[in-house]
């Protein structure tokens, strides 16, 4: 029998791997795997807590103000628009931009060539009145002569009846005659006065003493007056006092009176504020896109003269205001414990209440031994994120909750928390 074994050469003996120690290795790698899974599963789980944790905030003590903010745009208290009267050409401009003004001041010049001919023309049609009426008046006199030799003759029956009719008709005539040179001469006076008017018209005044804004024509330029007013320049009053037209939704309009302090802050300068006073709350509504909102006047000074017109302006009226009580985050008050904890799960007042003091009755809790406990409280004013409370077991610093986190979902240190918001916020903990 033949002898067929190969014998292996050094280096096919190096490279060949135990078929047993690979059979280990892989053994290894699975119990590991099924260890890691356990720890994770059931040792890991019994190092978190169980339950739910609490997001929490201390009740403060201190002032809060109850405030409307809407915005507007910056205007002058009085601006007049200056137009043309008369239709023509622009012969000269006397002003231009942020130039001062007083009332009577001439702004600007149509060219007067065709109004100082219709003058001439009115005066000719005066004087042709005047000349019809002379001769009228002479007609007249003469027809009363006539009449009175008529009725000498009738009396002593030199001349017939007819001749004496025929006298009064020619009398009465001219006294008509008359009547109507007197009419013409009214309307000459009447056509004169206006080519002096319209003369006048060429010459554009200032109505008020005041700040041009605006300055719509140039020398040269044509204007028509036919059918609308062209606007030549626009004056502002006086720009030391200014107002800002803002629009307030209907659910603050009725916190705002007239007379309430304001301040207002405008984009060119943010750092500064700018007093005012509400002065008109408009009646008229202003319906935008479903949203209905009113008009309120605020008058601001601008004694500096940084206040500029057509600015956009952020107003803050202060409506309310209370020192030294206790406040609380407006989510305490919206804060309810699931089901099966604390009180149950009964809807909690609103924050903010109606008019001034105390207006609604609201819930929060406090915690106590790391349960919730209820506190029926009086809920007052609110900023929009604090509201003041009051009632009893309310002390500053006590800690109030603001809404759950699950621990189990990955609340606890170095994992994310398992609640709606995603950490506690300045000066806010997260109790287990």
């Amino acid at each position: 029998m033949t002898d067929t074994t190969v014998s292996e050469t050094p280096e096919q003996h190096r490279y060949k791997r135990p078929r047993g120690g690979r059979r280990w290795w892989l053994i290894a790698l699975v119990v590991a795997a099924v260890g890691g899974a356990a720890y994770y599963k059931f040792g890991r789980k019994a190092e978190e807590p169980a339950g739910p944790g609490y997001l929490t905030d201390k009740v403060s003590k201190g002032a809060i103000e109850e405030t409307v903010r809407a915005t507007g745009t910056v205007q002058p208290l009085l601006e007049v628009t200056v137009g043309a009267q008369v239709s023509g050409r622009i012969s000269a401009v006397h002003v231009d931009y942020n130039a001062k003004v007083k009332a009577g001041d001439l702004l600007a010049e149509i060219d007067a060539a065709p109004y100082e001919a219709q003058l001439a023309q009115a005066r000719a049609s005066l004087l042709a009145a005047r000349a019809q009426r002379a001769q009228a008046s002479a007609n007249l006199a003469l027809a009363e002569k006539n009449l009175a030799r008529a009725n000498e003759l009738r009396a002593a029956a030199l001349n017939a009846q007819s001749e004496v009719d025929q006298a009064v008709a020619a009398r009465d005539a001219g006294r008509a005659s008359v009547q109507v040179a007197e009419a013409q001469i009214a309307q000459a006076n009447a056509g004169l006065s206006e080519a002096e008017n319209r003369l006048t018209y060429t010459r554009i005044l200032a109505p008020i003493d005041g700040i041009v804004s605006k300055r719509g024509v140039e020398p040269g330029q044509t204007v028509a007056a036919s059918f609308q007013t062209p606007t030549l320049f626009v004056i502002a009053n006086d720009l030391t006092r200014m107002r800002i037209i803002a629009n307030v939704d209907e659910a603050n309009i009725g916190k705002l009176k007239e007379g309430m302090k304001a301040v207002a802050r405008v984009e060119a300068y943010p750092r500064d504020t700018f007093d005012g006073t509400v002065t008109s709350l408009r009646i008229t509504p202003i319906t935008t896109n479903g949203v209905v909102s009113y008009e309120s006047v605020i008058e601001v000074s601008n004694d500096d003269g940084r206040l500029r017109p057509g600015m956009t302006a952020t107003v803050t009226a202060t409506t309310q205001k209370s020192d030294g009580v206790f406040r609380v985050p407006n989510a305490a008050l919206r804060y309810k414990p699931s089901a099966g904890e604390g009180e149950g799960g009964e809807k909690t007042g609103a924050p903010g209440g109606s008019g001034k003091g105390f207006g609604a009755m609201g819930k929060l809790f406090l915690l106590s031994a790391g349960q919730p406990a209820p506190r029926a409280v009086k809920v007052g004013i609110t900023d929009g994120v604090m509201t003041e409370v009051e009632g009893s077991g309310l002390s500053e610093g006590a800690e109030v909750i603001l809404e759950e986190t699950d621990a189990a979902a990955g609340g606890g240190p170095g994992g994310p928390p398992g609640g709606k918001r995603g950490g506690p916020g300045p000066g806010r903990m997260r109790v287990f």
